[in-house]
């Protein structure tokens, strides 16, 4: 690590060039997207009844008998394709940390040989600190509200270091700790700023939740250019 920290700025800028750089990250996103599209259409199957429908200016129509004769089939779909989203959500974020990694090591790999670098062994892995961060993010928030924020940051770059630096569940957990804490507050930035900009992104009709899990994206790219530079 240099001495000179990266600012806000240039992370946020990097972080953008990378990704227009390299446009297979956005692909890998457009599966999370794909699965959020179909959950939307078929929620929307489940809550309206089709002979009702209006025109999208004039909204939809609900029949609530018509959604608790399906409601066992809304709850089947919406927990199915729930799953699939979270687990392709953090398969995408290991490709976006691992290719990350390579453009500021001015490597160029395919999507095969950034996977072979990231193998399944590293994905399980991912699974398990996602489920334990957020268990503890939840713990937080029942121990005092801002007291999910903190447990947040604190655990801010998990994921970065089981694929940048191989390291295992609680070698991580301690390295985001540590850095996060002397980081503190330029990580509370990023995620300010990012989630706000998913928040406003959030409320565009129709297309609010893809916009978000791009913003998402971005945010995983900025946050690897951080912990590379900080660690």
């Amino acid at each position: 690590m240099t001495n000179e920290k990266k600012g806000i700025g240039a992370i946020l800028s990097e972080a953008m060039d990378i990704i227009g750089k390299n446009p297979n990250i956005v692909i890998l996103y457009l599966i999370p997207v794909i699965l959020v599209l179909i959950g939307t259409l078929t929620t929307a199957g489940v809550f309206v009844r089709q002979n009702v429908m209006r025109s999208a200016f004039g909204g939809f129509e609900v029949d609530p008998e018509y959604f608790l004769d399906r409601a066992l089939l809304f709850l089947g779909f919406a927990s199915v394709f729930g799953i699939l989203g979270w687990v392709f959500g953090i398969v995408a974020d290991a490709f976006a940390i691992r290719i990350t990694y390579n453009a500021t090591q001015d490597k160029h790999l395919s999507l095969s040989e950034v996977w072979n670098e990231i193998g399944t062994g590293k994905i399980l892995i991912l699974l398990a600190a996602s489920i334990i961060v957020a268990i503890l993010t939840i713990l937080g928030f029942f121990v005092f509200c801002i007291g999910a924020l903190i447990v947040m940051i604190l655990l801010i770059f998990v994921k970065q270091g089981i694929v940048v630096d191989d390291l295992g569940l609680g070698a991580t957990l301690s390295k985001s700790y540590n850095i996060a804490k002397d980081n503190f507050f330029d990580v509370l930035i990023l995620v300010l700023i990012f989630a706000l900009l998913s928040l406003f992104l959030g409320w565009i009709p129709w297309i609010g939740s893809i916009l978000s899990i791009l913003v998402g994206m971005y945010a995983v790219v900025a946050y690897t250019l951080l912990y590379l530079d900080r660690k």
